[in-house]
């Protein structure tokens, strides 16, 4: 089944259409990728995902020949060809040994929390892995299809990511916040992917004078925390019910508190790039 969904994708500023995808497509190691959420129209944090992009890229030796506004303009033609206002966009960039790197845009089948989620939160359990890189946004193919089979076994939400160290450090497709009392903590950036919902968080975080701590977190400490969330692209702010047998409080004020600091944020940004755009 092809990765990209909807009509039309385009590879190397080319548009095709989605069903010569597996014919273009081709999937090299290593390679670098970011999936950027649509809203009303608008690529959601677009500069953060295009510095992490060449970050990744960085991280591992190569140079990407790529500015924003190219990539502002390709996304915005997938848009329209696509005529969508509201879905996950995909960039690829393959070939990353050679010269001339190839660049794909594509919409992925996209999967959002629902209201009753957000309010009773979802159900994870523990997952050993880790990143080879954890900095980087590096496609990891065999451990995500391993941790999807598994998600269904489960018929959990998300994975949590365990470490040699019996460390958890983050979500499979997510980051992961722990609350206890009015401190929020969380794994230390340098093992886990930066993602840009976690950057922003931790920033508002800042602004509104909520305390953050990046620290290991063991996996027996867990029982000492109160409340649990993932934040990502798709699931912004996303309370944690239960990790495996174990409950968490999902109506913790503090929690709630981060949720709507977050949402205010996404509002500002689609309101004030919708005038722009």
């Amino acid at each position: 089944m092809s990765e990209a969904v909807l009509n039309f994708f385009i590879c190397n500023n080319k548009v095709y259409d989605t069903v010569a995808f597996d014919n273009v497509y081709v999937e090299e190691h290593p390679s670098v990728y970011e999936v950027i959420r649509l809203i009303n129209g608008v690529p959601l944090f677009l500069e953060e995902h295009f510095e992490r992009l060449i970050s990744s890229a960085t991280l591992l030796g190569y140079n990407l020949n790529i500015t924003l506004e190219e990539i502002r303009k390709n996304i915005e033609r997938i848009v329209e060809k696509n005529n969508v206002q509201n879905y996950n966009v995909k960039l690829v960039v393959n070939n990353l040994d050679e010269t001339k790197k190839d660049m794909y845009y594509f919409f992925i089948e996209s999967n959002y929390p629902d209201e009753d989620m957000y309010l009773k939160g979802v159900s994870v359990f523990l997952y050993n892995g880790e990143r080879e890189n954890p900095n980087a946004k590096v496609i990891q193919k065999h451990l995500r299809n391993k941790i999807n089979e598994q998600l269904k076994k489960e018929k959990c939400y998300e994975a949590l990511l365990v470490n040699s160290n019996g460390e958890i450090t983050e979500g499979s497709r997510s980051n992961l916040f722990f609350i206890k009392d009015d401190i929020v903590f969380t794994a230390p950036s340098e093992d886990v992917l930066m993602g840009i919902t976690r950057q922003r968080i931790i920033r508002l975080c800042s602004l509104n004078g909520i305390k953050v701590t990046e620290s290991k977190i063991k996996v027996a400490e867990l029982d000492s925390f109160d409340s649990a969330f993932i934040s990502g692209t798709s699931p912004k702010v996303l309370p944690i019910s239960n990790i495996g047998d174990m409950k968490l409080s999902t109506n913790n004020p503090l929690l709630r508190k981060i949720m709507e600091i977050y949402d205010d944020e996404i509002n500002s940004y689609i309101k004030f790039h919708k005038k722009t755009v």
